[in-house]
Order: C-alpha cells, then structure tokens, then sequence
C-alpha cells in the first residue's frame, strides 16, 4: 500500500531507515522502504550497504547522480504500492506515529505534504546559525498556517502523493541546476487542479549547511527560480502571485527601482555577509540579500 522513498547523496540513511522501519512493522499494511543512492562518495555507499541487509528495504545504487529530480522520479517509477511517500535523507522522524499519521489521512487527498521542524536550541556552531533560524522562522510553519498560506506550494523533503497522479505530474528533469524542483511540482499539480493538503506530521530537518553553503545554495536557488519563472513559464502570472519571494519581489520594485538593489549589492556584499555569517545574523539582511542577489540575476539574464 505505501512506498517509502528516501534518496540519498552523500549521507548516512541508516538511523532514519530504520525508524521508518519500526514503525512499518507494527502497521497492518503493506510497506516498502526505497532506498536509492544517487552516486554517493564511496565511503557513505559502503555504510548504506548495510541496509540491504534489513527487511521491508530496497537499497539500489546509481552508476552516476541522476539529480534531485531524476532520482525521485526513478523511485516513484518503480514504487511497487499505490501510495508514494517522499522523505529527504536528512530527516529525523519525531512522532511515533509518523507513518500511521499520513495513513490516517491518505484518503482526504490526493497529495498530503506534512512540514518541517527544527531543535527548538540554536546549534553550537556559528556557522550553522543562520540555517537554523531561517529553518524556525521560515519554514516550521504550522499545518493551519500552511494551509492558509501555501497554496500550490509542497516541500519535497516530506510528502505523499498517489503514484497513479505522480506518474501523470512528476517532478520535471529539464532543470539542470538545483532549488525549487518542488515549488514547480506543485504548480504542475495545481494546473492539473490538484492541491496539497497540509498536515502536522512533521520530520526534524537535521541537515543544516553552514552558512557559506546555504548562501550558496540560495544563490543557485535563485538562479533557477530565474529559469523556471522566465524560460520555462514565460512569467505565468499564477505562478508569480502564489511564490512569496516573487509576488514580493514585484511589490517591492514597483516603489523601489530594481537598479538600487544591485548597487546597494555591490556596496554592501561584504557588510551583509559578515552579518549572515557571523554570531547574530538577521533574516531582515538576508532578505533584503536575496532581493539584491535576484535583480542582479534579472540584470545579468536579460
């Protein structure tokens, strides 16, 4: 009945692997665990080895990296139940009744996306502070919040969706680089006339980058935020409205000319990453860096 689907990159799946199967075994149902390494570095391919050895566990290993992508697409593909269940590698399972809670409600849509959550204490390390309160103040939003707010919009780190739609609307392959594969999923979905429900089921995010990483990302996140609203949507209004960081971003330089935030960029780049990097970092810095970051990406595409 439900296909568990966790890729895996450079990760040690084992502890959530075997969470999950846990809880699986005290279900009336049938589950599969998938457990696909999307080409890992030798050393994590060796420990996830091991999970083939536990029950109710597929383990595969790619002969190359597929893509973030590719590699859920690949796993729905071959799913053997009706019911997909994605979760990201760097997850910790928090409810003893994680699997059972999206059963409960399996019948009430035909995509549930549970949410996320953070350690309520700031890491130790400086350098994942700024992760780690964009993750709290960002994104562990409660299901009512979600469902108020969100709209089309599903977090691929932890949802479920029927493999019978998922084959129809996949996450689509044409994006080479990485962020918001699953801001684009979701929009497929809604113009298939599906929308997610929210629900409060969520998984601990335990991956967190240090903050020259997730500048990084958010960077490369933009970029394909770029892509996929101007190549690929050609500026679909719909998708514009509903995504917070555009329909913002059009408020905003509406009364403040995009030119200012690229020199505002050029003279500031350092102040503001020594901010996002440092003991105290502020998210009201690091919106206002990711507004400066999108028009110099508008600028330079253009």
């Amino acid at each position: 009945m439900l296909s568990v689907n966790i890729p895996v990159y450079n990760i040690d799946a084992r502890p959530l692997v075997l969470q999950l199967t846990e809880q699986a075994k005290k279900l009336d149902c049938a589950v599969k665990i998938s457990v696909y390494d999307d080409g890992s570095d030798e050393q994590f391919k060796k420990i996830n080895r091991e999970l083939c050895r536990v029950s109710l566990v597929i383990y595969k290993e790619m002969s190359e990296n597929l893509g973030r992508a590719a590699i859920r697409n690949k796993m729905g593909q071959e799913a053997v139940f009706e019911y997909l269940l994605f979760i990201d590698a760097d997850s910790t399972i928090i409810s003893e009744k994680y699997l059972e809670n999206y059963l409960e409600k399996i019948q009430n849509a035909d995509v549930l996306c549970g949410g996320t959550s953070y350690q309520s204490d700031p890491p130790e390390s400086q350098d994942e502070l700024l992760r780690w309160l964009y993750g709290t103040k960002r994104e562990a939003i409660s299901a009512t919040k979600r469902n108020e707010k969100k709209g089309f919009i599903i977090t691929s780190n932890n949802f479920l969706i029927k493999k019978e739609l998922f084959k129809k609307v996949h996450f689509r392959e044409n994006i080479g680089r990485y962020g918001h594969e699953d801001t684009l999923l979701g929009y497929d979905l809604f113009r298939h006339g599906v929308l997610p429900v929210h629900i409060q089921n969520p998984v601990e995010h335990t991956g967190l980058e240090d903050a020259r990483a997730f500048l990084t990302k958010t960077k490369t996140a933009l970029e394909n935020l770029h892509f996929i609203t101007h190549e690929i949507l050609n500026e679909a209004p719909e998708f514009i409205q509903q995504v917070h960081f555009l329909s913002r971003y059009e408020r905003i330089t509406k009364l403040i000319p995009e030119f200012v935030f690229r020199f505002f960029y050029s003279a500031f780049y350092g102040p503001m990453e020594k901010n996002l990097t440092g003991k105290k970092p502020r998210l009201f810095w690091f919106d206002l860096y990711k507004l400066c970051i999108y028009s110099t990406i508008k600028n330079r595409e253009s």
